[in-house]
Order: structure tokens, then sequence, then C-alpha cells
């Protein structure tokens, strides 16, 4: 791969995921993109991916300020994945004269060879780091690496920042974003109309049938036989954010005892494991919260997104003051 940057092997990384999910009967997202799992997401991320239209975020980050040919930018995606939502946007900055250094972020070498495979043939420069972001190591060590840069962007596409308990994830990008530097997050937002909201409802509860094969390699992974229980998917409320959480659970239909790292796991019948959690954002609300971490908000904007059933909506903050 292209220069890439091992703060935490692969190893080392799913024992510590797996040793939280003994503790928690939560599952860490890491232990979903190993191996063939990366792949399998795309298989359904892929289609929805391609309908964005980059040129909405081409011209959004061409209006600010900061985006400018005389500077050196780096953009750091955490969680990149495949890197297919930043692509056209970074091929077509560069192209067009600006300085671009690309850090793809992941906790999956899967993940992470898809993206260099995605960006292979991109000529502006491109790092690939494996590494847990929530570390202090990681953090250390990308400190180091973008010293000096102009222009830094930490980028949470895909809807990654949804996936994370939201005080956890403020708390990270606090102690991982730099004073003066940006944030810019990509998250699903709800409607003004009932009808539509409950639309967006009816396809968030849905993800485990449209993401089968996906869960099915996760239960596969953690050597849980899918009939010995089934999947479902909560929705609760977080009045903080104003948003809503859709949690998605293995819930066993009798005992089962399974192997985990270091010992066993046992579930009794009725017991979950929760395996997944998005989430769908009032946009005035989330603004706030991002605020109250330090944050200022610069910027928004809504993307074409073709023929896809819900939105997806991109916010731009830069750091103002350290809150730790």
């Amino acid at each position: 791969m292209t220069n890439v940057i091992v703060v935490s092997p692969d190893r080392d990384l799913e024992i510590d995921y797996l040793t939280e999910f003994q503790r928690t009967k939560k599952v860490e997202q890491n232990l979903f993109y190993t191996t063939e799992g990366a792949e399998t997401f795309y298989t359904y991320r892929d289609a929805d991916l391609e309908q964005i239209k980059w040129e909405d975020e081409y011209a959004f980050l061409a209006r600010q300020y900061f985006w400018r040919m005389d500077k050196n930018i780096t953009f750091v995606s955490l969680g990149c994945g495949n890197a297919g939502p930043e692509k056209m946007l970074l091929h077509h900055a560069h192209a067009e004269g600006y300085h671009i250094t690309y850090f793809g972020v992941d906790s999956s070498s899967s993940m992470l060879q898809l993206a260099d495979a995605n960006l292979a043939q991109e000529s502006f420069d491109r790092n690939f780091v494996l590494a847990d972001f929530s570390t202090a190591p990681f953090r250390q060590k990308l400190h180091e690496l973008i010293a000096g840069d102009d222009v830094c962007i930490y980028a949470m596409l895909g809807g990654t920042f949804g996936n994370f308990d939201q005080r956890a994830i403020a708390g990270i990008l606090d102690r991982t974003v730099g004073v003066g530097d940006y944030v810019y997050l990509d998250v699903v937002p709800r409607y003004a109309s009932d009808a539509q909201n409950q639309q967006l409802r009816n396809r968030l509860s849905q993800l485990p049938r449209n993401l089968d094969r996906f869960f099915a390699h996760l239960l596969e992974k953690l050597c849980i036989p899918q009939e010995s229980g089934e999947l479902f998917g909560e929705e609760t409320s977080e009045q903080a954010l104003d948003a809503w959480r859709y949690a998605f659970f293995f819930q066993a239909k009798e005992e089962l005892t399974f192997p985990c790292y270091g010992g066993s796991l046992t579930l009794v019948p009725g017991e979950c494991l929760e395996l997944m959690n998005v989430r769908a954002y009032n946009p005035a609300s989330l603004k706030d919260f991002i605020e109250s971490q330090g944050f200022v908000f610069v910027d928004e904007y809504i993307p074409d997104v073709g023929n896809l059933k819900h939105l997806w909506q991109r916010f731009l903050f830069e750091k103002q003051r350290e809150l730790g």
C-alpha cells in the first residue's frame, strides 16, 4: 500500500475490541470490517455513495476562505473506509491546483487496502494510518506528521460520526483537533414533514434486512450461529441532541455459549448483543451540541443525493478553544 503508518497492529486492535466486547456485550465497529466484511459493507453502501454529487461538495469547500491554492491543505479522514466519499472531491481539487495531503485513518487494514486501491491512480500525496483514532498514540503520531501544514480538515464522512456515543466522539474531536483546525461532518438529518420523517424511520429500521450479509459476517466472526437468534432494531431518542438513535441487536433464542478472546461468553434466552447504531439528527440541535464542545459553526449544505430515499447533510466547524 501507499505509505502505510501503523500506529497499532491489526491483531492488537482486534484483541482490544474483543476484550471490550467481552466486558460490555457491545460490538466495536472495527469488528465489522475485518477481511471480507469490508467488501461486504460496500456492496450495500457504494450504490448510495455514487449518487451523492461531488460537485456540490467541491463548490461548498471552494467558497471557504481557507480553501486556497497558496495553502498546504491536509485532509484527515477519520474512519476513512474505502475513501469513496472523499475521492472525487480530492481528485478535482488537486487537478485544479490545490496542494492536497491526504491521511486515511482506519482501525481495519482491510478497509485501508480498499482505500489504497480506490485512490491508486490519484497523484496527490496519500497516506494511510492503521490506528484507533480515539487513542493518545494516534493523536501524537498524527500531530507529528501534520506539523507545519497551513490548513487541516478532520472529516468524518459516510455517517461515521453517528455510529459513536455522542459525548465520547465529541471528546475525541476536542482532544484531536487543534485550535484553528476544522471538522467536517456528514450526518443523516431529519426532515421538516412527518411523512418524510416516517419514510426515513422505515429506511433506518430496515437496515438489518438491507445489511443481512454484513451482519451475517459479523456473527460468523464472533462464532455465533445466526440461526440461534434473531436480528432486530430499536429506536430511542437522545434528548441532548434531539436525535433518533437506531440500535441493532442480536437476541438469543436459546442458551448460547461461544468463544471470545481469553475465554467465552454465554447468552441466556432473550439476552441481546448490541451490534451497531446509527442516528438521524435535528440539524439545529446538532450544531448547538458541537458548538458547546469548543467549536464554532462555519457553514453547511445539503448535497444532491440523486435517487436516495434520505438526505445527507454536511457541517463545517472550526475549533475555537480547548475544553480539557
